[in-house]
């Protein structure tokens, strides 16, 4: 179990790592790896974001957000809640970037659906889950056994295709998994991930247990997997990453396990993947951030990305529920 300090600076690290990666890589969103600055540039400080101020991340770090917020609120997860919660940012018309999917499932919130009915249907398996519960995994350090099915009901929120539902899942899992034993092997968080995956879409969840087969065979045949895996065909000529949940949650575990002790190296990577890359950059940056702690993330970054004091009163929070979790399940 950790201790109270590193289970906050665990959480800490998950959230502005997010939010940090997320912003890096939101100026940058849809182009390919050569439109993208080199890790040193991209490194230095935020680029600038369509009008919006230096270090403004997206609706990827907004969803995380509301969701951590109604946990805190409610003392512990109610997908009801979460929902509300999520609908708010629609209805204040404040939301950065907004998916199609999310907003479509905001939209049937606002107008009186119920939550478990709502999301996007079947055939839509954008990465909107797995974007938003990275922190949401850190719940469950204590109860494992539970994350898979209380996960997946916060992701059916928005989507309600399989793929969409495994993929919240799937980065939940990492997420716990890097903050409980930050030493695990590639091998190791694969297959973890794969098995929560697996009730949900076990062709997915197959992907991601052979993901480290594909990198013991070089860069560029991972990049392959990682990119075109779960589609009938390759897409284009050149590698990207899409929207699409399957290549988005390969990318974050590829990311992982390629820089698995470098926040700076790990998110950098993987928006220099391009494409959708301020997803990549929020799920890599919480990821790693849950497994190395707020230290690792660049300080320059982690004071400067928009809201960070915020951000940093809320991660405190969460902690204390999370830790309150941890004293229960002991």
């Amino acid at each position: 179990m950790l201790s109270p300090p590193e289970l906050t600076d665990r959480v800490l690290g998950c959230i502005l790592g997010g939010a940090v990666g997320d912003a890096l890589g939101a100026p940058f969103e849809g182009l390919w790896s050569h439109c993208i600055p080199e890790p040193p540039a991209l490194l230095a400080g935020f680029a600038e974001y369509e009008g919006f101020p230096r270090g403004q991340y997206t609706d990827d770090t907004q969803l995380t957000v509301a969701t951590l917020e109604s946990v805190v609120r409610r003392g512990g997860i109610e997908p009801g809640d979460v929902a509300r919660s999520i609908a708010r940012l629609w209805r204040s018309q404040a939301v950065v970037g907004p998916g199609g999917a999310c907003t479509a499932a905001a939209d049937r919130l606002l107008a009186g659906g119920h939550w478990s009915e709502c999301g996007s249907p079947v055939g839509q398996a954008g990465n909107g889950t797995a974007m938003r519960t990275a922190a949401l995994g850190l719940y469950f350090l204590a109860r494992p056994a539970d994350l898979p099915d209380a996960v997946a009901q916060v992701s059916r929120i928005t989507h309600r295709d399989l793929r969409s539902v495994a993929g919240g899942v799937a980065v939940a899992s990492a997420a716990r998994l890097l903050a409980a034993e930050p030493r695990v092997d590639a091998g190791v968080l694969c297959r973890t991930v794969a098995e929560d995956m697996r009730p949900f879409h076990p062709a997915f969840a197959d992907l991601v247990a052979g993901l480290p087969v594909s990198l013991d065979g070089g860069a560029a045949a991972a990049l392959e997997y990682v990119a075109w895996s779960g589609g009938a065909e390759r897409e284009f000529d050149r590698i990207i990453i899409t929207p699409y949940v399957v290549p988005t949650v390969l990318a974050a575990l590829w990311a992982v396990a390629r820089s698995p002790d470098s926040w700076p190296e790990a998110v950098a990577g993987v928006i220099g993947l391009g494409g959708d890359v301020d997803t990549l950059g929020a799920i890599v940056g919480g990821l790693t951030g849950a497994r190395l702690g707020l230290g690792a993330v660049p300080g320059h970054l982690a004071r400067g990305v928009l809201d960070s004091e915020r951000l940093h009163a809320l991660a405190v929070r969460y902690a204390r529920v999370v830790g309150r979790q941890d004293r229960v399940a002991g």
